[in-house]
């Protein structure tokens, strides 16, 4: 994904959306912000999830962990590396997140939650 950070009020919004996202998701949010009524979005926990991307000035790694059944959990890594146009603001993210690794998933059947979503705060996380 290719995520464009607005500020005030601060808000994301997702210029480019690539298909294994969308297929996890359940649909296509490019263009869209996260302040923008739609499909049960938890927004307010996202917005913080992205303004500590924002705030670390730097690349950082997190991860879906999403329970399947009671013993299977579909693992999702995903890397984030903040863009500024200026040298100095960050107003772009890039953000690859690996879907088609588990493969354990049929689309459109999970709905990945902010609770299954961890920024790793170091590297031993």
């Amino acid at each position: 994904m290719v995520v464009e950070v607005l500020e005030l009020p601060f808000d994301v919004r997702y210029r480019i959306v690539g298909t294994a996202v969308v297929e996890a998701f359940g649909y296509d949010f490019s263009w869209e912000t996260l302040r923008l009524p739609k499909h049960d979005l938890e927004t307010a926990a996202w917005l913080g999830v992205y303004r500590e991307f924002v705030e670390r000035q730097g690349p950082c790694f997190a991860q879906y962990k999403v329970s399947m059944s009671p013993t299977h959990a579909l693992v999702v890594d995903v890397g984030v590396f903040p863009l500024s146009s200026d040298g100095a603001t960050i107003d772009r993210l890039i953000e690859l997140e690996d879907w088609r690794a588990e493969g354990a998933f049929r689309p459109r059947v999970i709905k990945p939650s902010v609770q299954d979503f961890t920024i790793f705060r170091e590297m031993s996380d």
